[in-house]
């Protein structure tokens, strides 16, 4: 366990939004890096925010955390199927409005 609360303090401390990144659209990555340097990591969603489990304790960006969803909902192992969609979730949606744009 003092393996991963180190990691995180070291993520967090490269750069000064780390921490915020990591709760808004970057938890599924926080995720990505954790499983790089503990591959028995698992991802566990709650439909806002992923948390991850290895062994039988939870973090995220802020270190050891409860798996207690803000949201009211259960927090569930990840399905990898979901693992594409979960790239995107830190990038701004694609406007879809094509009003004034030029064609031709």
């Amino acid at each position: 366990m003092h393996e991963v609360l180190a990691f995180l303090a070291a993520l967090r401390d490269v750069h000064p939004d780390m921490a915020r990144y990591g709760l808004n659209g970057g938890c599924f990555r926080v995720y990505l890096l954790l499983k790089q340097a503990f591959p028995g990591a698992e991802p566990w969603y709650d439909s806002d925010h992923v948390l991850t489990k290895i062994g039988d304790h939870f973090y995220d960006i802020r270190g050891q955390v409860e798996p207690i969803s803000a949201v009211g909902a259960e927090y569930l192992r990840m399905d990898p199927l979901c693992f594409n969609r979960a790239y995107g979730w830190d990038q701004p949606a694609l406007n879809t409005d094509l009003q004034g744009v030029r064609h031709g």
